[in-house]
């Protein structure tokens, strides 16, 4: 069965819910596909996956919506047969696993899904909206809220910028490089992360007026020049922005990062050589990371695993 690819976002976390700027990159070093298991193979994370999509398939059958039509009585039946999600993509870790299984469960189960990838890619806005809307409902189950935008990233396989609610488009980012002089990477904070209450706290932050106009010009705006410098390849730009977006994050939301993570957030904006920022809803999982000098970051975050994720 096809394979789905994770996906990261780069830039946009908690921006995007206050009309910033994001945008998603595919990563296909984690992914998931179904399979079917038997009775006799005794596989405790296939029953494990089994049983949570039997929940998740009543959950989907309460949200049918008539302009996007599931099989539900075939998803029924391949449960009983045995169906599973069977994924490397580690779960509260940012990387939209449950995005993924999202994706999945559409491709196989909506009416029409076979015409779904040919006609996303001429698809219209009214239309990209629509699906957008239809996957952040199904999300929902694990999130609370959705935007839709992991599983429609995961689905298209390809960079996308989501500029506002009202313009998505699919866009080009610079060419990848092997002589690592910018590197895109992951942390791994060694713990997992609840989306939702992550996203609790931060609604309640944004309670604060004074958090509000400083999230507004620090990070709303320093996420969106970020994003265009990414783009234009304009990287002197695009550090003065993961700077404000990390100090901020770190002043106003150090609570988003595990505490003993504190200080290494602090010493790379003391020294320059790396950044690091939430990596979607913050709290655990992974944290994001930039820099112009890998072999330093590497040296100074020995104590915690890296993982390079882009370099260019």
């Amino acid at each position: 069965m096809e394979r789905l690819n994770s996906k990261v976002l780069l830039f946009g976390e908690y921006a995007v819910l206050n009309n910033g700027m994001a945008l998603v990159i595919p990563l296909d070093k984690y992914h998931g596909h179904f399979e079917f298991y038997k009775s006799s193979d005794n596989d405790k994370v296939a029953l494990q996956s089994n049983e949570y999509l039997r929940k998740f398939c009543a959950f989907v059958s309460s949200r049918m919506d008539e302009n996007f039509v599931l099989q539900v009585k075939l998803f029924e039946k391949e449960l009983e047969q045995g169906l599973f999600f069977r994924s490397n993509i580690p779960q509260g870790y940012g990387l939209g696993s449950s995005g993924a299984l999202v994706a999945a469960i559409v491709l196989r189960y909506l009416v029409k899904a076979k015409y779904l990838k040919d006609e996303i890619k001429v698809i219209t806005y009214h239309k990209l909206q629509e699906l957008k809307k239809a996957l952040g409902n199904l999300e929902s189950y694990f999130h609370g809220v959705s935007s839709g935008l992991d599983p429609l990233s995961i689905i298209l396989n390809e960079p996308i910028l989501y500029k506002s609610a009202e313009d998505i488009e699919t866009v080009k980012i610079p060419h990848s490089s092997k002589d690592k002089k910018n590197v895109i990477f992951l942390l791994d904070t060694g713990h997992t992360r609840t989306t939702s209450k992550m996203m609790s706290q931060f609604k309640e932050l944004q309670t604060q007026p004074k958090f509000r106009e400083k999230f507004t010009e620090y990070v709303i705006e320093g996420n969106n020049k970020a994003i265009s410098s990414f783009l234009n390849n304009d990287n002197k730009e695009l550090y003065k922005s993961l700077y404000n977006i990390s100090s901020f994050q770190l002043e106003h939301m150090h609570g988003f990062f595990p505490e003993h993570l504190q200080k290494e957030v602090a010493a790379g904006l003391d020294n320059g050589d790396y950044f690091l920022k939430l990596c979607g809803a913050g709290g655990g999982g992974f944290m994001l990371g930039f820099t112009e000098n890998w072999e330093a970051t590497q040296e100074q975050l020995k104590d915690y695993k890296l993982e390079e994720i882009f370099s260019y």
